[in-house]
């Protein structure tokens, strides 16, 4: 969550993304508007990022970028994952950044999402994604997130550990692409 320097977050597949997003506006949730969102994800030419599950990315939504870095995660038994992310507003010299540190591109996500609020202590992201369909991120307290997906029960699958570049990369896998580095609209 922007702003946030530690989050909890619990992910699952979505079915049907209208559903949820009906129910959720029948529960008060109030939605942005869908954004287009570029990922671009930054690692060592020997993934010691990735090895350590820390991520840097480069997130570009309508040609501005923000910079994330997170920590490894560290899973809850009821189905959240925890871990630290810094996010902050990134210049055009952001890539160049990287690339002083050893950093280099090594994949790339694009994303529709809709976020949803009700408060501020919850958000739930609802994200379509190339080829992988429909999910939602639900990121605030674990009491928060729970009665939340109480209240969505049937509407969304169990939690998902994986993060969407882990997701990515064994659907390219099982539909014979090991080797892509990208999963764009």
């Amino acid at each position: 969550m922007a702003g946030g320097v530690h989050e909890v977050e619990s992910k699952h597949r979505v079915p049907d993304p209208a559903a949820l997003v009906d129910r959720l506006e029948a529960l008060g949730f109030r939605g942005t508007p869908e954004q287009e969102q570029l990922d671009e994800y930054y690692d060592t030419p020997d993934g010691r990022l990735r090895g350590q599950d820390l991520v840097a990315r480069l997130r570009v939504v309508d040609g501005v970028a923000t910079a994330g870095f997170k920590g490894p995660r560290t899973g809850a038994d009821d189905g959240t994952y925890r871990r630290v992310e810094v996010e902050f507003p990134a210049t055009g010299e952001v890539r160049d950044a990287f690339a002083r540190q050893g950093l280099i591109l090594v994949w790339r996500l694009a994303k529709r999402r809709r976020e949803f609020r009700r408060g501020t202590e919850l958000v739930i992201a609802v994200d379509e994604l190339p080829e992988l369909g429909g999910y939602a991120e639900f990121e605030g307290d674990p009491a928060g997130i729970a009665a939340a997906r109480q209240q969505v029960e049937g509407l969304i699958g169990p939690p998902e550990p994986r993060n969407y570049a882990e997701l990515a990369a064994e659907w390219l896998r099982d539909h014979g692409r090991p080797d892509a580095r990208e999963l764009l609209f």
